[in-house]
């Protein structure tokens, strides 16, 4: 591993605890910045290692869409989970963090280039390094490589809610990218953020 490679993979380790904690005040555009400069290293070194899409754009385009809506059905079987368990506030200081300062149509804007530019880290350029550059185990299903690390710099949030929510969205955009393309898991996940956050929000 060169100095290039661990600045990529080692990059979001510095970044999460700067977005979600240092700048949380400012946190929609924090995390603007900081998934759009691993989306350019990404872009400039790992290009070559994306998947976009599958054989079939059409299907890519499908799976893409199922995939928002499985996720959004699971997120809202969460949060009666949440109500259960007396956790609900920890959804609610998300929620808070995300509609800090900003204005509904700037968000909706916002929110769709920070699910572009996380896929074309997460599920692009990282997912396919680990499918090339790891040992065999693991690059045979390098989406189990992106979901554990997608989760895991979230533990800096010090939010177990989201700590589990990036774990379930690593999981279905990292599947979907595996087989379909980032094209499939970038709709899924604007999708997914747009309807969550703006139009049929949890709170």
């Amino acid at each position: 591993m060169d100095k290039r490679d661990a600045l990529f993979l080692f990059l979001p380790i510095l970044l999460w605890p700067i977005t979600f904690i240092v700048l949380k005040r400012v946190f929609i555009y924090s995390m603007l910045v900081s998934t759009f400069i691993l989306a350019i290293i990404s872009l400039r070194w790992y290009r070559k290692r994306i998947k976009w899409a599958g054989k079939r754009i059409y299907v890519s385009i499908i799976a893409g869409v199922i995939g928002a809506f499985l996720l959004y059905l699971v997120f809202y079987i969460g949060w009666y989970a949440t109500l259960y368990l007396g956790m609900n506030s920890l959804v609610g200081n998300v929620y808070s963090m995300i509609y800090a300062g900003v204005a509904k149509m700037p968000l909706i804007f916002i929110l769709a280039l920070i699910g572009i530019f996380e896929e074309i880290y997460w599920r692009g350029a990282l997912q396919g390094y680990i499918k090339k550059s790891l040992m065999p185990l693991i690059g045979a299903f390098p989406w189990i490589g992106s979901t554990l690390y997608y989760s895991a710099v979230h533990i800096s949030t010090l939010n177990p809610i989201l700590v589990l929510s990036a774990f379930f969205v690593g999981l279905v955009t990292s599947v979907i990218a595996d087989r379909y393309g980032i094209i499939s898991s970038m709709l899924t996940h604007i999708i997914w953020i747009e309807l969550i956050v703006v139009f049929i929000p949890l709170l």
